[in-house]
Parts: C-alpha cells; structure tokens; sequence
C-alpha cells in the first residue's frame, strides 16, 4: 500500500479538496467551517483509503465476485440479503492494513485520543434533490481509543453493503460496485440538549417554514427515534414561532420548551447564513 498522503485530510484543511474525495457531509462540513461556522474539530478519512483497503485486502475481488452471479438488477430482495450479509461480514473481519491504521491513528492523536468521537459516513454524490441516502449508512458515536475508531470505521465502510443501502441502488439503477465512502471523525460535543434544524421544512419545501426539533441530552437519541422531540415551526423570513409542539417525554421539565425564544431565533439567523451559502 502507498504512503498515507491522501488517506486522511484535517478538517481545517478540507476545503479545497473535491466532493469525490470524502464525500457530501464532509464537502458540507469543511466548507461551513471555512466559512467562520463553529464546526467540532475532526479529520476525514478519503475514498481513496477505502478504495485501497479494498484492493489490498482483497476485498474488491470478493465484491466483484458476489455481484457478478447474476445481474444485480434482477436479484431478488432474499438474494440481496445474503450478499450484503457476506461482504459486511468480510469487512468486518479484514483488519486495516498497519500503514493505513497508522495513519488514522495519527489523526486520532491530534484530535485527543481519549476524546469520545463521532464516526460517520460520508458517501460521495449521492444525496441529491432527487435522491437521499440519509440513515441507510452507520454512524457510530462516543468512540473512544485509537482501536475503537478503527473498527467504527470498517462498520461505516461495511454499512455501504448494507441490504437497505443495495436495495436502494438497485431501485435507482445505480451500479453498487462504483460506490465509496468516506469517513467523517469529528469530536462529540456534550451538551444537556440537541437538536436539528432545517432551513426549509422538508415534507412541505415549498412553504416558508423552518423547523426546529430539539430533545434533552444527545442528538442521536432524536435522529434514532428513541426520543419525542420538541418541535417549533418557524416563519422562515421573520423567524417568529408559529407553532409548538412539545415532545411526549417522561422527564421532569415536561410542558416546558427545551429551547428558549433567545435559542430560536439564534438558529434562524443561523439557518438563513446557511442557506446563503447554498443559493
């Protein structure tokens, strides 16, 4: 295998590089961060790390193989199943090469290795208007330790494979073999609540509404569903409340909102610098 140049690029460095080299979340996410966003520091690991952990681990053998028993475009969802279960599960065996690991370990380092870090996929072109890809791919949070990073790294290369993700591509006709994904690192911020936001409400784009959800502790109790959220619809120009929905949770503050007016209004003007960037 090569020398690590082009296997991992710092956040603060990413800017420059192209989509196709640590995918749309990261693109996304370097470019808010040069723009003067507060970003948690990470680093991106590249397609090309995937890419050479497949060629050199005989990985890409394998997945050629498996979909070249019958044209993927006709296999079956059982068919499907068994093939993304086998090459997961290759994945999931195949240790990273030592100069590849070396790498990421590096990066680890700098970050803090005692630091928990969120581990995420960043597949590259394929989230679009017409297409999401958004929670078929692994993300792994609170990883802590050099070792830990590297096995959450093979569960978001081998959740490419998944029998939902393969499903998907073969119901938009695209190619599973030409796939890659890169990988997010970044530092979890601990926080007593979370939320996401858009900046336009995705099930009615055309109205002039931003949503906020917001729920007590960790984001990705709200993104798994395992939380009730707090949601506030908003007047995307003027950012005033339109409406309230508080989360059906069992906790103490119950009836209360979790965000104030002040929190509001601060991810609106948010949200609008975000959208600038994008229009």
């Amino acid at each position: 295998m090569g020398p690590g140049i082009g296997w991992v690029v710092p956040l603060r460095e990413a800017a420059e590089c192209e989509e196709r080299s640590i995918g749309g979340k990261a693109a996304k996410l370097a470019q808010l961060a040069q723009t003067g966003f507060r970003v948690p520091g990470g680093f991106f690991i590249t397609t090309k790390a995937y890419e050479d952990f497949l060629e050199n681990q005989d990985l890409a053998r394998l997945i050629r193989m498996e979909l070249g028993r019958k044209s993927f475009a006709s296999m079956r969802w059982e068919e499907i199943w068994d093939v993304a279960l086998r090459i997961r599960s290759a994945f999931l065996a195949t240790p990273i090469p030592q100069d590849l690991a070396q790498t990421i370990a590096e990066a680890v380092e700098d970050l803090g290795a005692a630091k928990p870090l969120a581990v995420r996929s960043s597949a590259p072109g394929e989230d679009s208007a017409n297409r999401s890809f958004a929670g078929l791919h692994e993300s792994v949070i609170g990883v802590v330790g050099t070792d830990a990073v590297l096995d959450a790294v093979r569960v978001v290369w081998a959740s490419l494979w998944s029998d939902a993700a393969l499903l998907y591509r073969q119901e938009l006709a695209l190619d599973p073999v030409l796939s890659r994904m890169a990988v997010v690192v970044q530092e979890v911020i601990d926080e007593n609540r979370s939320g996401v936001a858009f900046g336009r409400d995705p099930r009615e784009p055309g109205r002039n509404h931003a949503i906020v959800e917001a729920v007590p502790g960790p984001c990705g109790d709200l993104v798994d569903g395992l939380v009730d959220p707090d949601r506030w619809t908003l007047d995307r120009s003027t950012g005033s409340i339109i409406e309230w929905r508080p989360g059906e949770r069992e906790d103490e503050a119950k009836g209360k909102p979790i965000l104030e007016t002040s929190d509001l209004s601060t991810l609106h003007q948010m949200l609008l610098q975000v959208c600038l960037l994008y229009t």
